[in-house]
């Protein structure tokens, strides 16, 4: 009796942790697809949004697992105890502290978060969660796009951007097509680099449902992105091995390529891409090139810790809506000196890492660790068209690098 007492219990106990790894995977397919939800949240001074509310239950469901686990990185809290010394002598210290709790919440919540996901369950798992949401997400655009193209109609709840001479411009839930673009970059060029030194053929449909979304999006940061994927990703390609038949033939299949999408979409090519090269690249980035010397003169009068988390159109009297158009020189005027070489301590050293693991060890896990590593420095790249160095995707980047490098590099050492 007491035997069939103990297999009860041990099967229950099972059920439960079997009941909340599915919880955990829920809460992070449901995270993960609205973590580019900047419009869907209440304005408190800061913006509390949904995606944040899903995002700190998955992280409360992986501590009730037992599987959250703080790692000492040393980036992270140089990059927190800056701010919060930046915050105290801010103009308005209040709003800076707002942002400074949104900078502990990114690290605890969504990079710790994410990085105990990875070292637990894999990245593979991960990136199956990701493209999914990827896959959800391409087809709510499309029905967005048909919607207001062919009846005229908008979802409430999820307007469109608006037109640009009669051609629609769609962001999804993000906050501008821009926004859009910059997240899809890194998925973009994880899988054009999966495909092309993976050998992963299931990512063709992945990048052909990227390009779509690129083209509905209709943003100029797209376009810059799929060409310095494209390039960069064939260059690795080219000197990899020996030349072939196929690596001579790709780029005449791309221009081919880029020869129809003018030919099909003659003023999406005209406003969004043909600009780059009609007119100055202040004019092409909507005037946000122009600003930088401002932004830079903030930095030079305030070199170390900068005038304070969200205090930029405060310091400069032009309202808390008043925000730098380049999240380098937003980091440096904000956060001063220690922000900027703290963020991008993070960024190089998890890519670092990425690297010296896959040198290390060559199997199908560490290659996509290493893709993962190649999209984060894409889109660090893409990121200077525009500001917001607290970007939930952002953050939820790094703390992937860092459960790839915490999972991987320990087998290496064991």
């Amino acid at each position: 009796m007491q035997k069939v007492d103990s297999q009860n219990r041990r099967a229950g106990i099972l059920d439960v942790k079997a009941d909340l790894d599915l919880l955990i995977h829920i809460f992070c397919f449901v995270s993960v697809l609205l973590i580019g939800a900047d419009r869907w949240g209440i304005n408190i001074g800061v913006n509390i949004r949904l995606d944040q509310l899903f995002l700190a239950v998955f992280a409360v469901l992986l501590a009730a697992k037992d599987v959250y686990a703080l790692t000492f990185e040393p980036w992270t809290v140089v990059f927190a105890a800056g701010a919060f010394v930046s915050a105290i002598f801010a103009a308005s210290i209040i709003r800076a502290v707002a942002f400074w709790l949104s900078v502990i919440y990114n690290i605890f919540i969504i990079f710790y978060g994410f990085s105990s996901y990875v070292r637990h369950y894999g990245l593979k798992v991960f990136a199956g969660v990701l493209r999914k949401t990827l896959y959800v997400q391409f087809a709510v655009l499309v029905v967005q796009y048909l919607l207001m193209v062919i009846f005229g109609y908008e979802l409430p709840f999820l307007t469109a951007y608006g037109y640009v001479k009669d051609v629609p411009r769609f962001q999804l839930w993000f906050y501008e097509p821009s926004y859009l673009a910059t997240y899809l970059v890194f998925w973009f060029a994880l899988s054009v680099y999966m495909l092309m030194l993976g050998k992963d053929k299931s990512y063709i449909k992945d990048i052909i449902i990227c390009l779509a979304m690129f083209l509905i999006s209709t943003a100029t940061t797209g376009f810059i992105g799929i060409a310095l994927v494209v390039a960069s990703v064939y260059a690795l390609w080219f000197f990899k091995g020996k030349i072939s038949f196929k690596k001579i033939v790709f780029p005449v299949a791309v221009i081919l390529l880029f020869i129809a999408f003018r030919l099909i979409f003659p003023s999406v090519y005209e406003l969004f891409f043909a600009r780059l090269f009609n007119m100055s690249l202040d004019d092409a980035s909507g005037g946000r090139i122009a600003r930088w010397g401002e932004t830079f003169e903030v930095f030079k009068a305030n070199p170390v810790l900068g005038v304070g988390p969200g205090n930029y159109g405060v310091y400069l009297g032009k309202g808390t809506a008043y925000v730098p158009s380049n999240v380098s020189l937003e980091l440096l005027a904000t956060l001063g000196i220690v922000g900027f070489i703290a963020f991008y301590g993070l960024t190089v050293s998890l890519i670092v890492n990425c690297f010296k693991i896959r040198k290390n060890i060559k199997n199908g896990e560490t290659m996509l660790l290493m893709a993962c590593a190649y999209a984060l420095l894409i889109f660090t790249i893409l990121l200077q068209a525009n500001q917001g160095y607290l970007r939930l995707y952002h953050w939820m980047f790094f703390g992937v690098l860092q459960g790839g490098v915490l999972k991987y590099g320990k087998k290496k050492r064991s």
